[in-house]
């Protein structure tokens, strides 16, 4: 049977697209809204940003794969909508190198700051940054929330809101598509997607995004991540099961999901103690970690409601009511990688509890994805360096 020309048409244009190595910029910028801070810096800033005398792990594997010395930090905004697609200017930063030619490009994820003065563009340079030193560019998105250039740093975080983290760091590249044009770079199709802590989840939930709409445009290499809240129903499971937490996130992400989806959540049946009444001052924001762990302490059976320990569906109906938004926002259900997964996590992690790691694992193995997985006992800290390593030196061989 003779097949039509139109079919073999349509399936030549895929596949040339699908080949083409660069995408394009548009000849207006479309999506870059301003420049607004550059920074010249060296390694040994970079270095010192993160005490890097602290991890002979990683720096004995750095001096193997270092090709650049002389990088610059580029903090722009860019056009973006929020979770309700409204639009809104969000911040970024642009690491290249200056010694050297540009050899690939490694979209990053930043860590979830408590306070809302903190951010990837505010605090340079940053540990995310290193795979500049492989002679990388690196795409490192504030996302909503953050940001002092842009007008969303009054805005609640979305956090885990998938769709929105991958649309977000999706308009990031085509600002950052635009900027690198006006070097004479044009940024490949090709990338690779990292990211540790809350940017594992961020990282995983962006390779998502990319893959289920944009697969034409970008081709994801791997994924590196790590610690990170991959699904927000195994994380809470997590919490309950282990209540020690030395970075009280949880009652702020709540707070964003009931924002966001207008949950009208009773607050006295989410939470207990002095935080019922004090949650709106306390998480406004302005305070890190060690602020809000002297006011709520560590233990979460101290700030948490009862019910937030039990079952699932033994919990109260406020919590029934943010079932739903978790359900929905899994960068892990329903969807099989088409790109290599590689994840890391403490077995001892305080920050995010190590089930989200290994739900993720066990779901992506069963359906298929290829997925490798490493933990085992350290902090949070420690195996951080144990995902940063071998993405820096996967970059060196490249």
């Amino acid at each position: 049977m003779k097949k039509s020309p139109v079919i073999i048409g349509a399936a030549l244009i895929v596949l040339l697209h699908s080949c083409q190595p660069y995408q394009d910029a548009p000849t207006e910028n479309q999506y870059l809204a301003g420049v607004h801070q550059t920074v010249d810096l060296n390694i040994d800033e970079l270095y010192d940003s993160f005490g890097v005398e602290d991890y002979p792990e990683i720096t004995s594997k750095l001096e193997y794969i270092i090709t650049c010395r002389s990088f610059r930090a580029v903090v722009i905004t860019y056009y973006t909508t929020d979770p309700a697609g409204n639009p809104v200017v969000a911040d970024g930063t642009l690491y290249y190198p200056l010694d050297r030619d540009i050899k690939g490009v490694v979209e990053m994820s930043g860590i979830a700051h408590m306070n809302k003065n903190g951010g990837s563009s505010e605090d340079i340079p940053v540990l995310e940054a290193l795979p500049v030193l492989a002679g990388y560019a690196v795409i490192l998105p504030d996302m909503i929330g953050y940001g002092k250039y842009g007008n969303t740093k009054e805005m609640y975080h979305p956090f885990m809101m998938i769709d929105n983290l991958g649309k977000t760091a999706w308009d990031m590249r085509q600002a950052a598509i635009e900027f690198f044009a006006g070097l004479g770079y044009r940024v490949p199709r090709k990338t690779v997607i990292s990211g540790y802590s809350y940017g594992g989840g961020v990282g995983l939930a962006v390779a998502r995004y990319y893959q289920e709409h944009h697969s034409l445009e970008v081709s994801v290499d791997r994924v590196i991540v790590g610690g990170g809240a991959y699904d927000l129903n195994a994380t809470f499971d997590g919490f309950a099961k282990n209540p020690i937490c030395i970075y009280p996130l949880l009652p702020g992400i709540i707070m964003s999901l009931d924002h966001y989806y207008g949950l009208e959540l009773d607050y006295s049946q989410i939470f207990k103690g002095p935080l019922v009444d004090h949650y709106q001052q306390w998480y406004d924001r302005t305070r890190n970690a060690s602020g809000l762990i002297a006011l709520i302490s560590e233990d979460m059976r101290n700030y948490m409601h009862p019910d937030f320990f039990k079952p699932r569906e033994e919990r109260n109906a406020e919590f029934q009511k943010i079932q739903p938004v978790l359900d929905m926002n899994s960068a892990v259900d329903g969807w099989v990688p088409r790109m290599p997964i590689y994840i890391f996590h403490s077995t001892e992690d305080l920050y995010v509890p190590v089930e989200a790691a290994e739900y993720a694992y066990q779901t992506f193995k069963k359906n298929g994805a290829y997925v490798q997985y490493q933990s085992g006992p350290g902090t949070h800290a420690d195996w951080g360096v144990k995902a940063f390593a071998p993405l820096l030196l996967y970059l060196a061989v490249e």
